[in-house]
Parts: structure tokens; sequence; C-alpha cells
């Protein structure tokens, strides 16, 4: 996706060399998550409150898929950072809580430390990515790099079809997406994932192996520096 953006505003595109950003995946336990609807679903998002990042979008599927499974919980970590497009769509977000009465199933953390994320992603079964180009025309550029970390760590994620995020969930592959701001598809995709639990473990592996071989950081470092070298000849 930025590639395509920068050869539209006139870059050659034989210059142009797409460099994805490594995470440490040895770093990044690998737990499969897995649920046998002996308990609440547990649905996590994460995310500073911003348009792009679609999180109303989100709360509306869940909304959606508590009509058919209502034991869901949802975590948000995240929050407005103070400024007035934060602030706007931090009055959304609590909207949507509100109107769908999802007061009494949702924990707001508010920003958390990157231990504190990381811990309760491993207490979640399904990570929730619903990022959006906003009205302003912001986007995500790349993809959230949370996301490459939740599918390193076993979860199953559902997001959108949305910048670079496609390059880390592969539709029916990795995860699940659904277009922009289509809570309806989110909704049924987060259905399938609750009505075939014996695929979680498939998907997992697949998106762990995708992640080790394309977005681990050592691996990605090495293809910098052999980027840079080429330039220097």
């Amino acid at each position: 996706y930025m590639a395509q953006c920068l050869v539209k505003l006139g870059c050659p595109k034989e210059k142009v060399k797409v460099h994805r950003l490594g995470v440490e995946v040895e770093q990044l336990a690998f737990v499969p998550r897995r649920w046998t609807n002996d308990g609440p679903l547990r649905v996590l998002i994460a995310g500073t409150f911003r348009e792009k990042k679609g999180i109303p979008y989100g709360l509306e599927a869940i909304a959606m898929l508590r009509d058919v499974y209502p034991d869901v919980q949802i975590t948000i970590i995240g929050d407005s950072t103070g400024e007035i497009r934060g602030e706007k769509e931090k009055a959304k977000i609590l909207s949507v809580i509100t109107r769908h009465r999802l007061e009494n199933v949702t924990r707001l953390l508010g920003f958390q430390p990157y231990e504190v994320l990381m811990g309760q992603a491993y207490q979640h079964h399904i990570f929730l990515s619903p990022s959006v180009t906003a009205s302003d025309g912001d986007t995500e550029g790349g993809a959230p790099v949370v996301l490459t970390e939740m599918v390193a760590t076993g979860m199953p994620v559902v997001a959108t079809r949305h910048c670079d995020i496609p390059e880390i969930v592969k539709h029916g592959e990795t995860g699940l997406l659904a277009p922009e701001r289509d809570p309806s598809e989110l909704a049924s995709h987060l259905r399938w994932l609750v009505e075939h639990p014996d695929e979680w473990d498939r998907m997992v592996s697949a998106g762990r192996q995708h992640v080790e071989q394309t977005y681990n950081v050592k691996i990605q470092g090495a293809r910098l520096a052999r980027i840079y070298v080429d330039m220097l000849e």
C-alpha cells in the first residue's frame, strides 16, 4: 500500500523497495488460543482512540455477535491523547458501548505499558483490529505492529482490508478480513471463529510461521542492511 502511494506521488517505481517492520518473534511466546464454550469469549482491542482505528465498528460487530452468543467480554486498551479528534472518537466509542448496553461486559483499561498489553493478550481469545481510512484521509499507512505481535502469539485475528493489513492477515489462512466500516462482516467472522474452534490451531500456526518468516526483526534488520549496501554500490 505505501509503495503504491509513493509511486502515485511520482517516485519512480524501480526505486521503491518494500521493507516490512519486524518484531522480536523469539520474545513472543506462541500460545495457541482455544475456546471450548465453557466460559466467556474474551475479545481484545488495542489502539489510540483515533478514527482510523475503527473501534466503534468493532464494538458494533461484537454487539451483533452477542445477539447469538451473549457470553462475550471485551477489553479495550488505549485512550484519547486529549486532542480534539481523539476526544470526539472517545465520545463515539462510549456512545456505542452505552447504546448496545455493553457497559457490564467492557473493560476500558486506558493506556497501559507494553508488559500489561501483552499480559492481557495471553488472557484473551480473539484480537479485533477494525482499522479504516478516516474522514480526513488518515490511515495506518502500513499495518499496526501490535497486530503482527498478536498473530505471533497464537491469537486468532479479525481485521479489515486496510493498507498493509492483508500482508499480515491473509484471509482464511492467518486470520479473517472484512471490508472497512462493515460491522456485519466483522460480526460474521467473529461468529465463524466461535462456530469453528477446530480451525483455530491451523490458522494461528500459519500466522506464527508467516511472522517468523516475514516479520522477524533479525531477518528484517539484515535485509535492511543489504538494501543500504546495494544503494552504495
